[in-house]
């Protein structure tokens, strides 16, 4: 299992789960496994239209920006997690904790108590779409899917980039928004502290 968007202001975050059998893993490599960092975006789906010849079972948990408003990344994704697992029934579990090292004991032990799995069937370890190919599947599927929420979004609302605070298009969005209609868009997570400077700092403007 992994993520995608954990740190956009804009759009949702996309939890992937991927399920494959042991003797068919290396094929993921073989197929074009990475870790999604590594890759284009347009080298993302071809990767993940060859990885389905390996015949895994895919499936993604989205989580909307009002969700992200109301609640700890953390504990969304440990619902998200929680639900997949629920789902596959796997034999053993790999993920890329979205904590950090000190604090992966907890997360795999609340994700043991809320599916009912023992602990022992988890692994849990940073970095670790770079080292295992199922998790690299996951977190390709998890971009792919957000990806195509963008584009969708980008439709509808106008080109925001891709939705990260770093990007031009994306403040550039935010401030024409923000001055245009008082307020912040449904997309953005509106207590993430860029997008509400940009806010803060239009509606002064506007006084």
């Amino acid at each position: 299992m992994d993520e995608a968007g954990r740190g956009a202001v804009l759009g949702p975050l996309v939890v992937a789960g991927v399920a494959v059998s042991e003797e068919k893993e290396d094929l993921l490599w073989k197929y074009g496994a990475r870790d999604s960092k590594s890759l284009s975006r347009n080298r993302r789906r071809k990767v993940l239209g060859a990885l389905a010849k390996v015949g895994f079972r895919g499936r993604v948990v989205v989580i909307p920006p009002q969700a992200v408003d109301g609640a700890s990344l953390t504990e969304l994704e440990l619902q998200a997690m929680a639900a997949l697992i629920r789902f596959f029934r796997p034999a053993s579990v790999i993920l890329d904790p979205p904590v950090g090292p000190g604090a992966i004991a907890r997360f795999v032990s609340a994700l043991s108590q809320r599916t009912g799995f023992p602990e022992t069937i988890f692994q849990a370890f940073p970095k670790a779409d770079k080292k295992n190919a199922a998790v690299a599947a996951a977190s390709i599927l998890a971009k792919v899917v957000r990806d195509g929420y963008v584009v969708a979004l980008r439709q509808r609302f106008g080109d925001f980039g891709w939705g990260y605070p770093g990007e031009a298009r994306v403040q550039e969005f935010l401030c024409r928004w923000v001055a245009e209609n008082q307020g912040l868009p449904e997309i953005c997570r509106k207590r993430w502290r860029s997008a509400a400077k940009v806010a803060q700092r239009k509606l002064q403007d506007g006084l």
